[in-house]
């Protein structure tokens, strides 16, 4: 059975990136499968799916993904199937904040 623990190792393997193209309106970080490889592959979706199963649904922007919360991050993948998961995302929670449901960026102009 994938456990927090298990879930933790993979997070603090790989080298994370920023998304700089998102960095002035969801400042957040990505691994990539194409990064880590096709050896990781399996990790990788194990990874996504324990996002999946153990974490909670909530919407960013309307769209509804996973997310799950650790060590100060939370994660979330966005694609619909487990399967073709090719990125695992994360952000800060001290920049965000989570409002009935919404993920709402701390720095985003309040209407």
């Amino acid at each position: 059975m994938y456990t927090e623990e298990d879930f933790r190792t993979f997070v603090n393997k790989f080298t994370w990136i920023f998304a700089k193209t998102y960095a002035n309106r969801a400042p957040h970080e990505y691994v990539a499968l194409s990064k880590v490889g096709t050896e990781h592959q399996l990790e990788f979706i194990k990874a996504a799916q324990f996002i999946r199963e153990a974490g909670f649904k909530a919407l960013y922007y309307n769209r509804p993904n996973f997310y799950y919360i650790l060590d100060g991050n939370y994660y979330w993948t966005m694609d619909d199937r487990v399967e073709d998961t090719n990125l695992i995302n994360r952000a800060k929670l001290s920049d965000y904040e989570l409002i009935a449901g919404h993920w709402r960026w701390k720095g985003q102009k309040q209407d």
